[in-house]
């Protein structure tokens, strides 16, 4: 008894200790480098792109191969040794790891894919392998928490549909608050109530901030940042 509620105790203390300690290991990171903040292919007035940080897809990646090797390894042993009483369970266990190995590969492959571009008036959003759509920024109705272990947020219009989300560990995260609180102030208001103060852009050079030298252009192409055309 006393063991199980020891392992318990150190389960629930690890869930909440290392996604505090990598969160604060990402911001501490964050503000003594510098991330591209468009990536290649998106459009000319791209402000900034949102997407998952490198080590998370190379860990899927190299897990979904350890996995795929093991589970390999048990199908030919299973294979070559039909007549063993093991061998039934083992070509199991090596089926099951195949394919979990190939869903870790998959899910690495689509953490790549997946992003979001922030134009003036609109988003981008790649999600996995889906198609690419565009979200106007009068589409966002409401924002919610994205559940997990590092946080997040999700975004969805008047009829409950899902518009995009993003963790809170995402490169180009805090970009992106600030992106809805600028366009979409209803519904961030509603998310973060009224006393909160909005995320602000500085400039670049801030301490613990990253942003453009200039203000960003407004939807209606008014705005001080708006470039000359």
């Amino acid at each position: 008894m006393g063991t199980t509620f020891l392992s318990v105790t150190i389960a629930f203390v690890a869930a909440a200790v290392i996604p505090a300690v990598v969160t604060a290991a990402i911001r501490r990171g964050d503000r003594k480098r510098k991330h591209q903040r468009v990536l290649a292919g998106a459009a000319p007035d791209a402000l900034f792109t949102v997407r998952s940080r490198r080590w998370q897809r190379v860990l899927l990646r190299i897990v979904g191969i350890l996995v795929l090797v093991v589970g390999g390894v048990l199908l030919l042993a299973a294979a070559s040794t039909t007549e063993d009483p093991e061998a039934l369970p083992m070509g199991i266990a090596g089926a099951v790891g195949v394919l979990v190995g190939v869903a870790f590969v998959l899910l690495a492959g689509a953490a790549a894919r997946t992003r979001i571009d922030a134009l003036p008036d609109r988003l981008v959003v790649r999600k996995g392998f889906r198609a690419e759509r565009e979200v106007h920024h009068t589409a966002i109705a409401s924002i919610r928490p994205w559940t997990g272990p590092y946080g997040g947020i999700q975004a969805r219009d008047s009829a409950g549909t899902v518009l995009f989300d993003s963790v809170a560990i995402a490169i180009g995260y805090r970009d992106l608050e600030v992106w809805l609180a600028e366009r979409a102030p209803w519904a961030w208001v509603a998310y973060t109530g009224p006393a909160a103060a909005a995320p602000v852009w500085t400039a670049p050079g801030a301490p613990g901030q990253r942003g453009p030298a200039q203000p960003w252009p407004t939807p209606d192409g008014t705005g001080p940042g708006t470039p000359t055309r």
